[in-house]
């Protein structure tokens, strides 16, 4: 092949890809950069498009439509709510319903309740966005905490009209950002008053981190659960090492207890193997086992029968961890059982 052909099959290259808009550089990605860590399930997204290039803007989440623009501003920003593991956002640009450029970005999931989601892929990296200056950002946002982020929450001063909360909205500069993360039902209440620096700490390295164990942090308003907890014989876990967010979101979750799933599925993430849904007895009384859910609590009234039935979450003095003042299993099952034991 002679020069001249060769460069000239190269011009036309070019020229295709830069008529079909492959080249243009369409978006600028603000946030998120490629390939970071994040380790609580709400992400902030921001972008932009060069003026002209294109009519539309279809974001997609994990393969699945999240968002259809068609007017696009000159920053244009949302919250995503991630799935533990790899996540993938897709930006799609179109002029005159024809995709002209299509960009994505890759967000993992940290999770200390999935082991297959401790450990982040080799590439992937940790990214402390309020650890730097965002420039861009200050354009429109304050950037730094107000008087009223610092305040103190007294939660049993807390009204039922939410006159507070809604007040504290107005003056807090976390808000504007982050008020995707009160999106569910169950609300945690420092959050729910916005007062973010009760927990995260502005002077830390990076910027706003919690201090580990959580337990100097949670046990600053949970007294009653200190005192109670970490006299007992046995410990749960997470309570032993500290991790309350292993279980419950600091912020707010679609559960009660801000608990990230429901008692049974939170339970058997870490124990697996019960996850049949029957228990104990197999051996021995009865080949089924003992349901685990899906009954009603013979002594809760009103509530579903699961793990916590028969096992408290956090912490006990008794054996297996048993939420009653039992010493074997025999008398644990009296507990529900005692008018068939009587018969």
């Amino acid at each position: 092949m002679s020069i001249k052909i060769f460069f000239s099959l190269v011009l036309l290259f070019t020229v295709l890809i830069t008529d079909t808009g492959h080249a243009q550089n369409i978006f600028t990605i603000h946030y998120p950069p490629d390939k970071i860590i994040k380790e609580y399930g709400l992400l902030g997204v921001s972008f932009s498009v060069k003026e002209g290039t294109a009519d539309k803007v279809i974001i997609k989440v994990n393969n699945e439509p999240f968002k259809k623009l068609d007017e696009i501003k000159n920053i244009n920003d949302f919250s995503i709510n991630l799935e533990p593991g790899t996540n993938t956002i897709e930006f799609l640009a179109l002029k005159d319903d024809a995709l002209v450029e299509s960009v994505s970005r890759f967000v993992f999931l940290r999770s200390d309740l999935i082991g297959a989601y401790k450990q982040w892929p080799p590439d992937y990296r940790k990214d402390n966005f309020h650890s730097r200056k965002q420039e861009l950002c200050a354009e429109c946002h304050t950037m730094d905490p107000a008087e009223a982020d610092r305040k103190p929450v007294i939660i049993a001063s807390q009204s039922s009209d939410h006159s507070l909360e809604k007040h504290n909205e107005k003056q807090s500069t976390c808000y504007s950002c982050h008020k995707g993360i009160l999106s569910y039902a169950y609300v945690h209440g420092p959050a729910s008053v916005w007062s973010c620096l009760s927990c995260h700490d502005e002077k830390s390295s990076p910027r706003y981190r919690i201090e580990k164990p959580e337990t100097v942090i949670c046990f600053k308003c949970h007294l009653d659960k200190q005192k109670l907890w970490m006299n007992k014989k046995h410990k749960h876990g997470p309570v032993t090492l500290g991790k309350c967010t292993i279980c419950h979101s600091p912020h707010s979750a679609r559960y009660p207890f801000n608990l990230y799933k429901r008692t049974w599925d939170l339970c058997v993430n870490c124990h697996y193997e019960l996850g049949s849904g029957r228990h104990v007895l197999g051996d021995s009384l009865s080949q089924r086992g003992h349901p685990t859910k899906d009954k009603e609590d013979p002594i809760r009234i009103g509530r579903e029968l699961t793990c916590a039935s028969c096992h408290d979450p956090h912490a006990s003095d008794f054996p297996h961890m048993f939420a009653y003042e039992v010493d074997n299993l025999f008398d644990l099952c009296q507990k529900c059982h005692q008018k068939k034991m009587d018969q």
